[in-house]
């Protein structure tokens, strides 16, 4: 108590030497003084983000229904127990203080104009513009923030001020400066960037970033969506930052990962050509919603066509349903033209791995091209799908407990397709058997059977003697590889079960549900399943790796077990037309 009085004089006295002693200057203001931060941006500005209602989002998070959980914590009791919490409590006071009123209510006002953060290319300098409807507010906080400058630098001395066209500027720091423009609060590292700031306020010329072509469009384009005003929007200059060599790798021709060719070759193809990109982030009580978009064209698309396929055709199909679904993903991926094409769009080093894995894949498939014959005979529809497994009277019971997992497809010419196929799947078993015999591993019995129209071909780990009742057999027998045949599909599962389940289902296709080019599902409750049926070997784990008692062990994983529970999904998907690419990720939150 008395620490935190001592603190609240001494700031109380440097806030009345700032507000006396500082000499605010304020110039008269221009006709039209309600404009927007664009408007008195330049246009070298590459970066913005603007939040046009932070005190509602702040009053949506401390009000929201989560709320009373995190403070139910163990660990959150602890936390404040430990004290770690007494100097954002002292600030938070010292800032009420300083405001005369609660802090969310001083936030709500100081920002009801808006918040913006740019960053500008010409002079490498960053500014925070905020707009309040309270002159005096922003007076109070200008004092407030110069108060703590002093109270850092730890002596009690006059502020260094400068003047600019009838506004004053101060120094928060060595490189901070701050200057009040009615009812605008600048905060820049970079004098050059607040003058050309303070210009555009008092001149209005046409050079700002609010009239160029690629802010305008983006604006344009998000007010064409409609819908509520979101917390925070954002717009990045992509072509100059590309121009200027940032972020190199986001733009190379080439990937040096397969796995991320796939998944965002397009993403990547777009980043190389287009002139800008926008974002807006909306957070309401149900959780958060996320959106990136940008210009797009075909003539980008070059060398990537597998990755959008041709017009109206390139929609992924519908995301697989399974009972306690983890994940899921569609796409529209012409695999067999990635392969093929691996030389334009992979790294050397990588397409060394390329070119070795077909010939191997070639061979176990009696010398047929890889790419060419077997992913040319299947589709471009991509279905992927995780599950958490049931366990109840299964034995040999694995120690740790593995979700299942499944990729399907659509086969051109089933009757052709499929019995290579099953060759090479039962080829596959025998070789590791015969691999997993010199290391001591179990050996996979094969099976086949019907479901209706559907053909299955499994294999599944024979239990020796002295483990067919064990409760914690090895992470082998969270397995039972297995291919199935359902018409024109056919489907790699890491279990019986889990293909049984997706071959008795009728199949699925793209004019199901909306057009997309990827969509993506994770369900965290199923997560939450996963971990706690696991939870005793966690615990175990984490005793070995971070030296934790058994009490201490429990009580983080029991804590990021309360953590993951508070969610409860995430979706995402990712949209291409003629004109336009949207990445679209939805967080939703367990409201109970």
């Amino acid at each position: 108590m008395n620490t935190t009085r001592s603190f609240l004089c001494t700031l109380n006295a440097l806030l009345l030497s700032v507000v006396f002693g500082g000499g605010f200057i304020r110039a008269e203001a221009p006709r039209n003084v309600d404009c927007s931060a664009s408007e008195l941006l330049p246009q070298t500005v590459v970066a913005i983000a603007e939040a046009s209602d932070l005190g509602s989002a702040i009053e949506t998070i401390l009000n929201h229904p989560l709320r009373r959980r995190i403070e139910s914590l163990p660990a959150y009791s602890a936390v404040v127990k430990s004290g770690s919490l007494d100097q954002l409590k002292l600030g938070i006071s010292a800032f009420e203080t300083s405001m005369g009123k609660p802090w969310q209510q001083a936030i709500q006002t100081l920002t009801d104009g808006g918040v913006t953060v740019a960053v500008d290319s010409s002079s490498s300098g960053v500014a925070i513009l905020l707009k309040s409807s309270d002159v005096d507010m922003l007076e109070r906080l200008r004092g407030f923030l110069l108060a703590l400058g002093q109270l850092k630098e730890g002596k009690l001395s006059a502020i260094e001020q400068g003047e600019y066209r009838g506004f004053t500027a101060y120094a928060l720091s060595k490189e901070l400066k701050l200057a009040l423009m009615d009812h605008w609060m600048l905060i820049t590292n970079k004098s050059e960037l607040g003058k050309s700031i303070i210009d555009q306020y008092l001149d209005r010329k046409q050079d700002s970033l609010h009239l160029s072509a690629g802010f305008s469009r983006a604006i344009k384009e998000r007010e064409s969506q409609g819908g509520g005003t979101p917390l925070m929007t954002a717009y990045v200059d992509v072509a100059t930052l590309r121009a200027a060599g940032v972020a190199k790798p986001l733009y190379n021709e080439k990937t040096d990962n397969p796995g991320a060719e796939v998944l965002l070759g397009g993403v990547l193809a777009n980043l190389r050509h287009t002139p800008f990109a926008a974002a807006t982030l909306s957070v309401d009580n149900s959780g958060a919603h996320l959106q990136f978009s940008s210009p797009h064209q075909q003539a980008w698309q070059p060398p990537r066509e597998y990755f959008f396929g041709e017009e109206q055709l390139a929609a992924a199909p519908a995301l697989l349903e399974v009972e306690n679904r983890l994940f899921a993903i569609s796409a529209h991926r012409d695999l067999s033209q990635m392969w093929l094409r691996s030389g334009d769009l992979l790294t050397d080093q990588a397409n060394d791995g390329i070119a070795k894995a077909d010939t191997q894949l070639s061979t176990f498939f009696s010398g047929r091209d890889f790419g060419e014959e077997i992913l040319g005979a299947l589709e471009s529809d991509v279905q992927i799908v995780g599950k958490a497994q049931d366990f109840s009277g299964v034995l040999p019971l694995p120690a740790i407990k593995l979700p299942a997992f499944a990729i399907q497809f659509r086969m051109k010419t089933p009757e052709e397709t499929a019995p290579d196929f099953r060759r090479v799947f039962q080829s596959f078993i025998g070789f590791l058997n015969v691999v997993g015999a010199m290391d001591g591993q179990p050996q996979f019995d094969l099976a086949m059977e019907t479901i209706g129209d559907a053909k299955l071909f499994s294999a599944t780990y024979i239990a020796t003697p002295d483990n067919r009742e064990s409760t914690d057999a090895p992470i082998n027998f969270n397995f039972s590889p297995t291919i199935a045949f359902s018409g024109d599909r056919v489907i790699f599962s890491s279990t019986v079960p889990l293909a049984r389940e997706l071959a008795a289902k009728s199949a699925t296709h793209s004019d199901d549900h909306a057009k997309r080019n990827t969509e993506f599902l994770f369900d965290a409750n199923t997560l939450k399943q996963i971990l706690d049926v696991n939870q005793s070997q966690l615990v175990a784990n984490n005793m070995l790796e971070k030296g934790h008692d058994q009490q201490a062990a429990e009580a983080e994983i029991g804590l990021l077990l309360e953590l993951v529970g508070m969610f409860k999904d995430m979706k995402a998907d990712l949209d291409v037309t003629d004109e336009k690419m949207s990445l679209n990720v939805r967080l939703n939150v367990d409201q109970e």
